[in-house]
């Protein structure tokens, strides 16, 4: 990175916290079944928002810088999207029951998604649900960053052209 480089820290809080919410909230969250789309939404925005500050600081940015300010990204994603859904209010597991009865779903299937209810709920569910997360949202976000680097590129000041000869420039003529 450029020493000239700002910080990544607000760019990748906003864009793996806002993400992050959205994915936790019941409708927006099946945005994620379109190929991880928020996901990689909040590393593209990270990067959007460090070429800016990239920008007005004269500092170069490119797509390698992107994909790690997407990782970044990824990580407050998963934090983000953990503690809302963990706050948010878990389906009562006897109407989800009744529910699948109604539907005719296998007894085998009902079962098994009881246990699954009953594993996820408590400090191992939510730890292992942000792990899990973790680990998508590192794939994903810095993939979504790695693009957003590629299409807001910030290259470096064109430096004079160097004299190929090596010599110094003639003096002016004389008056």
């Amino acid at each position: 990175m450029d020493s000239r480089a700002p910080s990544m820290l607000k760019p990748t809080l906003i864009g793996g916290v806002a993400f992050g919410i959205a994915s936790a909230i019941p409708i927006l969250n099946f945005a994620n079944c379109l190929c991880c789309s928020l996901v990689i939404a909040s590393g593209f925005l990270a990067a959007f928002l460090y070429s800016k500050e990239c920008r007005n600081a004269g500092a170069e940015f490119r797509a390698g810088g992107g994909a790690l300010v997407g990782l970044v990204a990824g990580l407050f994603y998963a934090l983000a999207s953990t503690v809302v859904s963990a706050l948010m209010p878990k389906p009562d597991p006897e109407e989800m029951i009744e529910m699948m009865e109604q539907f005719n779903v296998p007894p085998e299937s009902i079962d098994m998604m009881s246990r699954f209810m009953e594993g996820s709920s408590g400090v191992m569910g939510i730890l292992i649900g942000f792990f899990v997360t973790l680990l998508i949202a590192a794939i994903f976000s810095t993939l979504g960053g790695l693009i957003g680097g590629a299409v807001f590129k910030v290259l470096p000041p064109e430096a004079p052209p160097a004299d190929p000869t090596g010599t110094a420039p003639p003096p002016p003529p004389a008056p």
